[in-house]
């Protein structure tokens, strides 16, 4: 079934596949189903949960680029003119020629910040597409503030539970993790499992480069050491329950810090607004700018 399913990558996402892959390679196709199942469950949960959160605060916070800009290229002229024409000496706050200053010279030469974006990105695309270039990324995919550990749990995860389903269906552990590798496309974690399986082959452990890769919790890898000297497959089970209330906390902190970040930053916008768009109108509405033009 996995074969036919690899045909159609726009309906049956890349994991789900491996999903299905390996529990028919085990014979626990039940089991796998099941998972499979539960990971798109949970993952759409994330993502409705995650976009609650930054879809409005995305929005607000365009919005207040938008209004920024358009308040300096419109409002803050039609203020300049004003004092002038009434012949005040009154003078714009500096933080707002500084913002005015900068748009007109974007506006004036917008095409050059526009290539060197353009162009930004697509040295960026290129390196990322080169072997050293996606495994850097992919570690900064592990390592990055606030989603970084949630993603790598859920990658360790998944292998460890194709790992366990294969080892409770008779497979030895090289083969169960040679089966299990293709759960996980993180350049990362593939070459973590890739030195476990060799560590195998040549009499070593295969639980040493997780240890090393210092992304594991250290918990996790005591558990594996503990099973690996009793009942392997009756540990991964209480680590991978371990780990899924570990992905469980994970996400209830992002939820938690998330929009905490994201009210930071829009509110540093809304005072920046105010000071370059929000003081100069105040000035109008106040009217002071009329003494020094009567001379007062």
């Amino acid at each position: 079934m996995y074969v036919t399913m690899e045909n159609y990558p726009e309906v049956f996402p890349y994991i789900y596949v491996n999903m299905i892959k390996v529990g028919e390679l085990s014979g626990s196709l039940t089991n796998s189903l099941g998972q499979a199942v539960k990971y798109i469950d949970n993952s759409e949960g994330i993502k409705k949960k995650l976009r609650s959160i930054l879809i409005p605060n995305i929005i607000q916070f365009v919005l207040l680029i938008v209004m920024l800009v358009a308040g300096t290229l419109f409002a803050i002229p039609q203020i300049q003119n004003l004092f002038e024409t009434m012949g005040s000496n009154e003078q714009l706050p500096a933080l707002t020629l500084w913002f005015s200053g900068v748009i007109t010279a974007i506006m004036n030469i917008w095409y050059i910040p526009t290539l060197m974006l353009i162009g930004a990105i697509v040295v960026l695309y290129l390196y990322i597409n080169t072997p050293k270039g996606r495994y850097r990324f992919h570690y900064f995919k592990y390592t990055a503030p606030i989603f970084g550990k949630l993603i790598y749990l859920l990658d360790l995860s998944r292998f460890l539970k194709a790992v366990l389903l294969n080892i409770q269906n008779g497979m030895r552990i090289q083969d169960a993790i040679e089966v299990s590798k293709n759960v996980v496309q993180n350049y990362v974690m593939l070459s973590v499992i890739e030195i476990a399986r060799n560590n195998i082959l040549i009499g070593k452990s295969w639980i040493e480069p997780f240890e090393q890769a210092n992304l594991s919790a250290t918990m996790a890898i005591e558990m594996l050491k503990i099973g690996m000297q009793t009942d392997l497959s009756e540990m991964m089970e209480k680590i991978v329950e371990y780990m899924d209330i570990d992905i469980d906390n994970t996400i209830q902190k992002i939820i938690k810090v998330l929009p905490q970040v994201v009210y930071s930053i829009v509110g540093i916008l809304i005072i920046f607004f105010v000071l370059v768009v929000l003081v100069p109108v105040i000035q109008v509405y106040m009217g002071t700018f009329l003494f020094s033009a009567a001379g007062v």
